[in-house]
């Protein structure tokens, strides 16, 4: 059955910001004295949510006497806006965009709070006419995206199983099953194949293979 909706993630899947995720990650690794993540591999085998998990498998100790999970997540949150213009779209991400546009509806659903989504699509350009809504996070700590996608399908009035979700982490398809959509994960962005097939989802390499899937190409 074709979805009559297509989810997108933000972080990874459209906007290709691993390396400087990766970057952040060893710049504030170093200034605690925490060995730092030796390549992508590596941290892509680390990554995942909840993002306060993910900082506890580099090394980061949150408790009393140790800091808060909210000032580490503030620093990160200002490294990276620093950043993230610098980064790149997702190879074809313009064209495959605006061809799947031409065909379904299409919302972006990000872990980003909800005014910084708007800002940051903003800085590329046209990217942000191919969706119908940005749909970001009331704060930045990135605690799940599972409520807002599923209140944005109920407020459509579609069933979930009429959307596919499209993201690059496990996290992702956890989303989607929460919801009880279908989901599709592309390599090459925060987490590895391996992470990716490990959930069962089919897993592309390119947006091409996504558009084939999709019978569009």
């Amino acid at each position: 059955m074709k979805p009559e909706l297509l989810i997108w993630d933000w972080n990874g899947t459209i906007l290709d910001d691993v390396q400087l995720c990766f970057d952040i990650a060893n710049t504030m690794l170093g200034e605690r004295g925490i060995p730092t993540l030796p390549d992508l591999q590596a941290y892509r085998s680390v990554f995942g949510f909840p993002i306060k998990a993910y900082y506890e498998k580099m090394g980061y100790r949150f408790g009393p006497e140790d800091e808060t999970y909210a000032a580490v997540s503030d620093e990160f949150v200002a490294l990276y806006e620093q950043g993230y213009r610098l980064c790149p779209l997702r190879k074809g991400a313009g064209e495959s965009l605006s061809r799947l546009g031409r065909v379904y509806p299409q919302v972006l659903l990000s872990a980003t709070k909800a005014d910084q989504l708007v800002t940051q699509v903003s800085a590329f350009g046209s990217v942000g006419t191919h969706f119908q809504k940005l749909l970001g996070l009331s704060d930045h700590y990135a605690f799940s995206k599972a409520a807002l996608a599923k209140g944005f399908i109920e407020t459509r009035g579609l069933a979930p199983a009429a959307a596919l979700f499209i993201g690059d982490t496990d996290h992702d398809y956890e989303v989607s099953s929460a919801i009880g959509c279908p989901c599709v994960l592309l390599t090459g962005g925060h987490q590895s194949r391996e992470r990716l097939e490990k959930t069962g989802a089919p897993v592309l390499d390119s947006l091409l293979e996504l558009e084939n899937y999709l019978e569009l190409a």
